[in-house]
């Protein structure tokens, strides 16, 4: 224990002379995941970004509660540590959701403790789309005069980002803590969604009822998605809300 927290303490001041910055968010995400209530029963929904994830999540939405659409934002529902750590959030509200919880995560395999006990669901998609998902979603979102070359670098090919795409994989994909994690690919769920929609289930043992399955075809749909695409969407900062 205290092994680690001079090793926080270390790779903080080590920041701080760098970017002070960066040490404060290092801080910040730090404090955040010691409130952070962990449970055995926690889902993530872990993916390497634009792979399909908040599709997925309104599916186990729809799988693992009545399927209330009644929220603002998907978050609210199922949320992103990770991203509420980032924002400064306190962890009281993720820490009341009733469980199981279904967490985002876009986190690297090693972030997660050795003996974690809690389930993963591994949603891959084919690196070419991912790459050019990724870079309009930049371009659009981020940076305007965004080139492809650019982004395809950063995000896939340097170490020194922590989302290089091979690296990011291939970690998960091995497995070396032996974590519950079912692995699941986002051309699979499209060609052949209801036996993959039955593989979540019975990893998370839960039973398919046809009110169940009427739903997520509904509320998972494309249309559905689209036409409340606020819900599903880049999530407007609250000074704007």
């Amino acid at each position: 224990m205290f092994k680690s927290l001079f090793q926080f303490l270390y790779k903080t001041l080590e920041m701080i002379n760098n970017n002070t910055d960066v040490a404060l968010q290092n801080l910040r995400q730090h404090l955040y995941f010691m409130d952070f209530e962990d449970r055995s029963d926690d889902v993530y929904v872990v993916t390497y970004a634009k792979a399909g994830t908040t599709w997925l999540q309104v599916i186990l939405h729809n799988l693992l509660t009545n399927g209330n659409m009644d929220f603002d934002h998907i978050y609210d529902v199922s949320p992103w540590p990770q991203n509420e750590a980032f924002n400064g959030e306190s962890t009281e509200r993720i820490n009341k959701l009733a469980s199981p919880r279904i967490l985002k995560s876009h986190d690297k395999y090693d972030f997660y403790d050795s003996a974690s006990k809690n389930k993963f669901i591994y949603l891959y998609r084919d690196g070419k789309d991912v790459a050019v998902s990724l870079y309009f979603h930049n371009k659009n979102y981020v940076d305007a005069n965004l080139t492809f070359n650019t982004n395809f670098q950063e995000f896939f090919l340097d170490d020194s980002y922590h989302l290089n795409w091979f690296k990011f994989n291939n970690e998960w994909l091995q497995n070396k803590n032996r974590f519950r994690i079912l692995y699941i690919s986002y051309e699979e769920l499209i060609t052949h969604f209801d036996n993959t929609l039955k593989k979540i289930a019975n990893y998370l043992n839960v039973e398919l009822t046809s009110e169940i399955i009427t739903r997520i075809n509904t509320h998972a749909s494309f249309e559905y998605m689209k036409q409340h695409e606020e819900k599903f969407g880049k999530k407007k900062p609250k000074s704007s809300e």
